[in-house]
């Protein structure tokens, strides 16, 4: 009965697999002990299919762990052999998929051979006298196993189990979806006296009166009930100068440097650094812009770009703007300039 939950957790992990069956590269993890439940050293792992084909070996450390690092298999069952010199051989089935492999391995004092040629029968059972009233013709558990082979039953069933719970997460969310949300442009929120909190769009207001457009229709409120009244703004990105800028001068030009930070709550694209220059009578002595260096972004449109930062971020700068022939600055103005896209 065990070996039937077992294949049958295996057809239902295995249902949803790739049906190219491409090798994939996992690790496989895991320790092995003897049965005193201590870690092994020294002993030699090998790797297995159905068709007894071996796919990595592998030796355990003085506490018994091991690892098979980036090994290539195709997503299916196999078999974890295990030898030691002293303490004999154990294997363990498990189950590959898509996600990295735990194993527990457990030596015992046997052969190589099959478990099932090592069989100790248990004794036969009473034979049922002619006086009983119940005859059982099969009996739901099978004696003909011993109980070293009904262990690594229950072992390699484990694996199966936690195989398939891995593969419960959550669905992914891709941007088509998101995009069907439509998300309220509320501009407005408001405060009653009974403590109720209303968001919409303010309409219309007069002395005694709001109108505000909310989720669920039109609502009109005096203006005696009213509390407070606030505008709602959506998170945003917000870069501003982390500290004054160092300026060095020159007779040509001036070089501007030092750090922008985005103290918003969204992350700003584009970010770029501008600063203009004029002489005595307000005209202007040169101007220049640059981008900063922040943190590379890949966008719907395939655009690949350094120059975004994220929320907390903040990123140097290096700006040097060429006074124009004829004119002397005498004073400028900073400004930062970003984008928000997707």
């Amino acid at each position: 009965m065990t070996r039937l939950i077992k294949y049958f957790l295996f057809a239902l992990v295995f249902g949803f697999a790739n049906p190219e069956q491409k090798p994939i590269k996992i690790n496989i993890v895991g320790k092995v002990l003897n049965k005193n439940v201590k870690g092994l050293k020294g002993v030699k792992l090998v790797i297995e299919n159905n068709d007894a084909k071996s796919f990595g070996k592998a030796k355990t450390k003085r506490d018994g762990k091991f690892t098979f690092k980036n090994i290539k298999l195709i997503p299916g069952e196999y078999l974890l052999k295990g030898n030691h010199k002293n303490y004999g051989y154990g294997e363990a089935k498990f189950i590959v998929d898509t996600t990295d492999v735990d194993l527990t391995l457990l030596i015992s004092n046997q052969s190589q051979e099959p478990a099932i040629s090592m069989q100790e029968k248990l004794p036969k059972q009473r034979t049922i006298s002619e006086q009983e009233t119940l005859n059982f013709d099969k009996y739901f558990f099978e004696y003909e196993s011993n109980l070293e082979s009904l262990k690594k039953e229950i072992d390699s069933l484990k694996s199966v189990v936690k195989g398939y719970q891995k593969k419960q997460t959550m669905p992914n969310v891709g941007r088509e979806i998101l995009d069907l949300i439509t998300i309220p442009d509320f501009q407005h929120r408001v405060e009653l006296q009974n403590g109720t909190i209303v968001s919409g769009s303010l309409i219309q207001e007069s002395d005694s009166t709001l109108i505000l457009k909310t989720q669920i229709g039109t609502l009109v409120f005096k203006k005696e009930m009213v509390v407070r009244m606030d505008e709602l703004k959506k998170p945003g990105p917000k870069v501003v100068f982390s500290n004054e800028p160092f300026i060095d001068y020159y007779p040509d030009k001036q070089i501007f440097s030092g750090k922008v930070k985005n103290v918003g709550e969204v992350r700003a694209d584009f970010v770029r650094v501008i600063v203009k220059l004029f002489d005595q009578t307000t005209k202007s002595a040169g101007m220049d812009s640059i981008f900063i260096k922040g943190d590379r972004t890949i966008y719907e449109t395939n655009v690949i770009a350094d120059t975004a930062l994220k929320p907390g971020k903040t990123a140097p700068y290096s700006l040097t703007v060429p006074i124009k022939k004829g004119r002397k600055a005498e004073y400028h103005t900073m400004d930062i300039r970003w984008e928000q896209t997707k």
